[in-house]
This record gives C-alpha cells, sequence and structure tokens, in this order.
C-alpha cells in the first residue's frame, strides 16, 4: 500500500479558486437582485370649485374650468402644479385636494354657501 502525497500547492490553488468563485457567485448575485421600491404611490388630486358648485353637472362651469386651468397653466397631467398655478386658481375659485376626497370637499363648501346664504 503505497500513499500518493499530493503537493501542498495545488491543495492551496484548489482552495483559491473555489473562495474566488463562490465569491463570483455572490457579487454575480447582489448585482442581478432588483432594488426594492418602498416608496407610495402619488394620489391623484383634482381641483375643486371653493363655491361648492359641481363642475360636471353644468357645461357652462366644465368650460370654465378647462379656461381656467389654461388660463392658470394648472394642468394636473402636468404633474404637480407650481405655487404660481395655485395662487392663480385660488383666485380664480378653485383648491387642489386629492381626487378620493373631492366630492367630499365639495359637498363641504356647497354646505358651508348654502349656510352663508341669506334665508329666503
Amino acid at each position: 500500500m503505497s500513499r500518493k502525497m499530493v503537493p501542498v500547492m495545488s491543495v492551496w490553488r484548489w482552495i483559491s479558486a473555489l473562495g474566488s468563485t463562490a465569491m463570483l457567485i455572490l457579487l454575480l448575485g447582489c448585482a442581478t437582485t432588483p432594488p426594492i421600491v418602498t416608496t407610495p404611490p402619488i394620489a391623484e388630486m383634482a381641483w375643486v370649485r371653493t363655491d361648492g358648485r359641481k363642475i360636471a353637472d353644468d357645461p357652462t362651469l366644465l368650460q370654465q374650468g378647462k379656461s381656467d386651468i389654461a388660463a392658470c397653466d394648472a394642468n394636473l397631467d402636468s404633474g404637480t402644479p407650481t405655487a404660481s398655478a395655485r395662487g392663480c386658481m385660488a383666485q380664480k375659485g378653485y383648491v387642489i385636494v386629492r381626487r378620493d376626497q373631492a366630492e367630499d370637499v365639495r359637498a363641504a363648501y356647497a354646505a358651508g354657501a348654502q349656510r352663508a346664504a341669506p334665508n329666503r
């Protein structure tokens, strides 16, 4: 029974190659992992008239709203309106609110306008 001696140098090369391969696999795994996105979705916004009148119910108000938005450069499809656009719309009688709260805000303005009107 004779034993074959393995040179020490070849064992170290084998360990070094194995370690390099493991490091390469780890680095490739990190490079291909997509980043986790944790930003919440941006709420859609809407313009509401401060007199409480519902724009969708009146073609004249709808056209006036479109004209006011164009004049103030306050189109919400283009992104968040600038401070000057908000100020311009406020002068014309509008506030900006989250779309999912628009009807409640409009109804609150309508109720306030109704209370402020003199009894007939």
